[in-house]
């Protein structure tokens, strides 16, 4: 029987001692739970924060490496004068190792990086003959510089875990106003041989003796340029007095060799401010026999020829003497930077921009000689040269970009320039006898290429076989040459190297400071 309460539902009650009844087994199956998905989870918070830590040190090194290509660009930078022109041995050197960090020294775990550098001639880095040696003996046109980095300095330089490593390339800036500069030593001796050079100062005194001391490659005041005035002119000697300071030699043009007016024998070569104008005291052409030859009126070439005082003795002067053949006296060997002076297409030779001193030339004025070579650009101040570096070129008039024909000389009866139709290496050019005009052997046809938009393809001398004209490689290791070290000159196969452009300007590239930047 139910009872009723009033007018209310019946009471309904759980029977005692059920109240709580599976609380303890739920609770204790949601901790074991949580337990366990702790235990998961823990592994994958620790990972992900070893992949977040390992990414902020790998960020840290790439930054690092950064630094260290901005550090060695500054530092290449730096490596000039007061006017701007790049010193030689100012560069950062090849065979040391530059270190540094992002952070002042002092700093705890401050990122750190390592940075080595590789200079490169005119063929940049894919040059097959590899990096210029070490220390530098002439002006590079690239360097590759390789930066790794690392989070802090307990990591090692190499390529474990850790480290970044980026590679750029740098292209070496010039202008056609300013040739590279190379050295003038004399003839002989070769072993210790001695240059011409100005002492330390950037810009010498007026009136500084010219010496004759240890050649030391890339040294600032051994770097001479020939310009097309026919002045030897020092490189970076260009100065004013506003920038220099007022008691400093005013020389906005820089400092050349004079030996005075009138010449006379025994005078003193010396140092003196460039004039604007073509003054004779300040000319010199190289003759026949490679001695600086004097004029008296500018037009024509007097007696009197660079002379060491003292033949063989380092810190000899340089006068004014005879035009001999004495090896260790008056003979001098510029080096291919030292530059063309005036030659070139308008007085008939064919410069080679590679060796930008060296000029085609009928070996020792013999026609039947078994190769041509490149030899010392011949000077006169009239342009009047010896026939055996004067040719008839076939002209490129613009628009046209090429021009075909014979190469001739005009000493007798003529002489063409003649290819051998062969790129091997015993095969070289020569010359043989042929009419002005009419019809040609294939042997004897080329083609002159001037600017054609390609830098591969601008002044190329192409024979009719597809060859290209050129001389023998001087920076190889057993270079063929003449006896008197200079380039025998033959055909081969056309590529884009300087060695094949003839007659192209002092600067034909343009390309741009920092390319080819990657990380490795």
């Amino acid at each position: 029987m139910i009872t009723m309460l009033g007018r209310g539902r019946p009471s309904l009650r759980l029977p005692a001692g059920t109240a709580d009844r599976g609380s303890m087994p739920v609770a204790l199956l949601l901790t074991l739970v949580g337990v366990s998905l702790s235990a998961l989870l823990i592994p994958i918070v620790i990972n992900q924060a070893t992949l977040t830590r390992t990414a902020s040190e790998r960020t840290h090194a790439l930054h690092a490496a950064e630094a260290g290509i901005d550090a060695a660009l500054g530092q290449i930078r730096a490596a000039a004068d007061a006017e701007g022109n790049g010193l030689v041995e100012k560069l950062p050197p090849c065979l040391t190792t530059m270190t540094g960090s992002v952070l002042p020294d002092d700093a705890l775990k401050s990122p750190r990086y390592q940075v080595k550098i590789k200079y490169w001639d005119t063929d940049g880095p894919d040059d097959p003959e590899g990096p210029l040696s070490c220390p530098l003996t002439e002006v590079p046109a690239y360097a590759t510089l390789t930066s790794k980095g690392v989070e802090t300095p307990d990591i090692a330089f190499d390529d474990t875990e850790g480290t970044r490593t980026i590679k750029a390339t740098y292209s070496f800036q010039t202008t056609n106003a300013n040739i590279d500069g190379g050295a003038i030593p004399v003839a002989q001796p070769t072993i210790s041989p001695l240059c011409m050079d100005a002492g330390t100062d950037e810009t010498p005194t007026p009136g500084t003796p010219l010496k004759m001391q240890k050649c030391v490659p890339g040294l600032s005041g051994q770097q001479f340029a020939y310009t097309e005035d026919l002045t030897l002119k020092l490189i970076g000697s260009e100065s004013s007095e506003s920038s220099e300071g007022s008691n400093a030699p005013k020389a906005p043009l820089g400092m050349c060799l004079d030996a005075g007016s009138p010449q006379r024998t025994g005078a003193t070569v010396a140092f003196q401010p460039c004039d604007a104008r073509r003054i004779p005291q300040q000319q010199w052409s190289l003759n026949n026999n490679s001695n600086f030859q004097g004029t008296t009126n500018g037009v024509g070439l007097n007696s009197f020829c660079f002379n060491l005082k003292n033949p063989g003795l380092a810190g000899s002067l340089v006068v004014l003497g005879s035009c001999s053949a004495n090896q260790t006296q008056s003979i001098f060997r510029p080096q291919p930077g030292v530059g063309a002076g005036m030659a070139g297409v308008a007085v008939g030779q064919l410069v080679n921009f590679k060796q930008f001193s060296r000029c085609l030339d009928v070996t020792d004025h013999v026609v039947t000689r078994a190769y041509m070579i490149a030899w010392f650009c011949k000077q006169a101040p009239d342009g009047n040269i010896s026939w055996n570096q004067k040719w008839s070129i076939p002209a490129v008039t613009a628009p046209a970009i090429k021009a075909a024909g014979r190469i001739r000389t005009n000493y007798g009866s003529g002489y063409c320039l003649r290819s051998p139709n062969s790129t091997a290496s015993n095969q070289y050019v020569t010359v043989t006898s042929c009419a002005a005009t009419g019809t040609l052997a294939d042997n004897l046809k080329w083609t002159v290429y001037g600017n054609t938009g390609d830098y591969a393809t601008s002044y190329r001398v192409m024979d009719h076989y597809g060859n290209c004209l050129t001389p023998t490689d001087l920076d190889v290791l057993k270079p063929d040459t003449h006896s008197d070290g200079t380039s025998k000159v033959k055909v081969a196969p056309c590529t884009g190297s300087e060695l094949q452009k003839w007659n192209a300007p002092a600067n034909l590239t343009q390309p741009l400071p920092l390319t080819d930047i990657r990380e490795q």
